[in-house]
């Protein structure tokens, strides 16, 4: 059995990746040659494992992966989804205190910087974390390389989540019309479009997919 069907087998019924959106993730990883991935937001971690099943399957590459650290305490909590299914050795899960925001900060300012040719970006959601977050992730993306935006339409008046007691205290200093706002595809439309990605949206799971492109070589073989 593949280490992809492994995951299904084990953690099927887990949210939220489901069976249809970790196959296109399989086809983009393969398809793309893709090795270096960086995530952010993987909750219980089942679109971790799939990604780093992916890569168990091709014998090659590994996943970087970011939470904030109240996701220590989700049940299951990812290492036990990693270990289930035989792939800590191909995940490396991040915890941050407060915003993935910082602990790609501190990654920027590394030296060598860590370089990736993808990124899976499903966390935070709204205009700042997610439009400072793709500008960090530039920074560390090979030329070619992608980023996939999930959930581009979702907003703070639309998410069940809001509405909650605990949701209210979250977004309370938020203003109207930034609750009404899509900071993801405003992210996707604005920040990538301006940096030169190209994009194309996969309306049916709600992603769009930004490609940074690869600089054109001028006279003497300089960018």
């Amino acid at each position: 059995m593949s280490s992809f069907d492994r995951v299904t087998e084990t953690w099927g019924d887990l949210k939220y990746m489901n069976l249809a959106r970790a196959k296109y993730l399989r086809d983009l990883i393969v398809r793309e040659d893709l090795s270096d991935l960086l995530e952010l937001g993987f909750y219980k971690g089942k679109s971790s494992a799939y990604m780093g099943a992916v890569l168990e399957d091709l014998g090659r590459g590994h996943l970087t992966t970011m939470d904030r650290i109240s996701a220590r305490g989700h049940q299951p909590e990812i290492n036990e989804v990693l270990e289930t299914v035989g792939l800590a050795h191909r995940v490396t899960p991040i915890f941050a205190h407060r915003s993935f925001t910082w602990e790609l900060g501190r990654m920027v300012e590394q030296t060598p910087r860590p370089q990736f040719d993808f990124c899976y970006l499903d966390g935070g959601h709204t205009w700042d974390v997610t439009g400072f977050g793709f500008l960090l992730v530039d920074m560390m993306l090979k030329p070619g390389g992608i980023i996939l935006l999930d959930d581009l339409d979702w907003s703070i008046a639309g998410s069940p989540q809001a509405r909650t007691p605990e949701g209210a205290k979250t977004y309370e200093a938020y203003s109207d019309d930034e609750k009404a706002a899509k900071g993801v595809r405003m992210t996707f439309e604005l920040i990538a479009d301006h940096l030169g990605y190209d994009i194309e949206e996969v309306p049916k799971f709600q992603w769009g997919i930004a490609r940074k492109r690869v600089p054109k070589k001028g006279l003497f073989g300089r960018g």
